[in-house]
């Protein structure tokens, strides 16, 4: 598996449908995870629930994504980051969350599950039915403390069916994974995300990308920053540190943020030499070309 890949599963829209879309993108994530487990050996990766290839309209199908850190909670237990993906009829759910086998408040739990509350909670979408022309990439790194899995599609232009349900990434700043997912909703709902917060030893959410402002030519900011959430994580028996002590949450360098609008599969070149391609609708952009690697060299 090269360290920097990226693949366009698209299709023409006709005999498309969510449970064969994700059960082809499990196979790269499940070999992904293989190899960022043994690279990564402190925080491990697993799919807890897989895509199931004989769902109906009615039936849940998506994954469930947990991450066992090495980071403790105040209890002594591994802290365990967790995102859902689900599709149940023609709506797409995503639920960015943090769990541990010792939960912060004994009553105020999902079976040990803590989700997030506030502006960091889940949030749905829509998934047509109508055959329509799909647009999908996968993509994944394993470079060492900058690796990333991404899957994006858009199933319209111009409309609220672009969205990034896996984004699962290795914090530039703690080392940690940050779990996040985009609904295919307005372009200021994105990466809801969660993370571990070595410093204050609780978890550090997210629901959108920092952005220069719209009004502003369009720019490309570098590093991808998560936007830290600033409500209080009501599961929680003390309120979060102000937003200002938080350390952001930086994404790997092969991603960037825009600030503008943007339909999935839009190409930007930025004047560094860089070349990017928007994947999703919220403004996440992926490097497809690194102008500072040697010529020649490997690449997506």
């Amino acid at each position: 598996m090269s360290s920097r890949t990226l693949i366009d599963i698209s299709r023409l829209g006709t005999d498309t449908s969510w449970p064969s879309v994700a059960v082809e993108v499990n196979g790269y994530l499940q070999n992904w995870i293989a190899a960022a487990n043994a690279q990564v050996s402190q925080h491990q990766l697993r799919i807890a629930t897989a895509p199931n290839p004989e769902a109906t309209a009615t039936d849940p199908c998506g994954w469930r994504i947990e991450a066992t850190l090495a980071q403790l909670t105040p209890g002594g237990e591994p802290a365990v980051l967790l995102l859902e993906v689900f599709l149940t009829g023609t709506t797409l759910q995503i639920k960015p969350g943090i769990g541990n086998t010792e939960p912060y408040v004994g009553a105020d739990t999902e079976q040990g599950w803590v989700y997030p509350a506030g502006d960091v909670g889940y949030s749905n979408g829509t998934w047509s039915t109508t055959p329509l022309p799909f647009n999908a990439q996968v993509g994944w790194s394993l470079a060492p403390g900058a690796e990333y899995f991404v899957f994006a599609y858009s199933q319209h232009r111009f409309t609220n069916r672009q969205a990034v349900p896996l984004l699962i990434a290795r914090d530039q700043v703690s080392g940690h994974w940050i779990l996040a997912g985009t609904p295919p909703t307005s372009t200021s709902d994105a990466l809801r995300a969660v993370s571990w917060n070595a410093r204050s030893g609780q978890p550090s959410g997210s629901r959108g990308l920092l952005r220069e402002s719209f009004s502003a030519p369009v720019m490309i900011r570098r590093p991808g920053e998560l936007v830290i959430a600033t409500t209080d994580w009501s599961y929680y028996e003390s309120a979060n540190e102000p937003a200002q002590f938080w350390e952001p949450l930086l994404l790997p360098p092969d991603f960037a943020a825009l600030n503008v609008s943007s339909a999935a599969m839009s190409y930007y070149k930025s004047p560094d030499g860089n070349e990017w391609l928007a994947i999703g609708g919220h403004g996440l952009l992926l490097r497809t070309k690194d102008a500072s690697a040697p010529q020649g060299g490997a690449g997506p």
